[in-house]
């Protein structure tokens, strides 16, 4: 069973390989490009070529919208934050017509979320083309924020700071693959958990993470299946396709269905 179930997942993975392609036109605050590889919720940055040899990152971009039938997408345009340093200048430069969008850049990495060690090794066992950062990794980022239970802008912060660009997340006989740095749903495909224990708040070697005196994330997460569940509902609440899914496994979570706003 288990053979076939990630035979099925290598099948249908999406390609790690970043796209590049020229803005076409600027529309507000969004900006508009063509490619037929996009898939809406896909992020990555703006750059300005000043010459053959000198060129900078701008501005952060996120496919908002794509037309199917053209493979013509917006792209929400927005400050970059992928490095910070306050004690140099920063340019002010606006994305313009011809600036090159860069999007899946780190898509080449990726971080798994799993509830046990066997779940883990099967699924990364069997995605190729995939460098994994491993959880323990991600535990220990927690453990000085003093959050055992992760927010979603940990996940931004630290897949920011360590070029991670996928996010997988194993729960409900289901593989969700997230955009890493703003938690958008790209893709899912079947998969089960290979046994039945779940670690919280994930999988990892990491004994203990350290938790803060009070605010949030610093409770210790006791239901792994229903927090990451929400916290994926939450930020996709136009996407049809993950509705449907949700309407069809877990009908008796109500509060779950509440959360999204698309149309019957």
């Amino acid at each position: 069973m288990r053979i076939w179930l990630f035979s099925f997942i290598c099948f249908g993975m999406l390609e790690a390989s970043p796209i590049s392609t020229p803005l076409l036109e600027i529309i507000g605050e969004q900006g508009s490009i063509q490619s037929p590889e996009l898939k809406v919720g896909m992020s990555g940055f703006v750059v300005r070529h000043f010459d053959n040899n000198h060129s900078t990152i701008i501005a952060n971009a996120r496919v908002a919208t794509i037309d199917a039938t053209t493979n013509r997408a917006l792209v929400n345009l927005s400050t970059y934050d992928g490095l910070r340093q306050n004690s140099l200048p920063s340019g002010t430069w606006k994305p313009k017509v011809s600036d090159e969008v860069v999007l899946a850049y780190d898509y080449e990495r990726a971080l798994l979320i799993a509830p046990n060690d066997e779940t883990y090794d099967a699924i990364t066992k069997n995605i190729p083309n995939i460098e994994w950062v491993h959880p323990d990794t991600y535990a220990t980022y927690l453990s000085h924020e003093g959050h055992p239970t992760p927010l979603v802008n940990d996940f931004h912060r630290f897949c920011t700071a360590g070029s991670v660009g996928l996010l997988y997340v194993q729960s409900a006989d289901t593989l969700f693959t997230l955009d890493c740095k703003n938690f958008a749903l790209l893709q899912t495909v079947p998969s089960l958990n290979t046994k039945n224990d779940f670690m919280t708040p994930f999988y990892s070697r990491v004994p203990s993470i350290r938790a803060a005196w009070w605010g949030e994330g610093s409770s210790r997460l006791k239901n792994y299946e229903p927090y990451y569940l929400e916290q994926i509902a939450l930020k996709n609440t136009n996407n049809k396709e993950l509705y449907e899914l949700y309407k069809a496994k877990f009908s008796e979570k109500s509060a779950l269905l509440r959360n999204f706003n698309v149309k019957e």
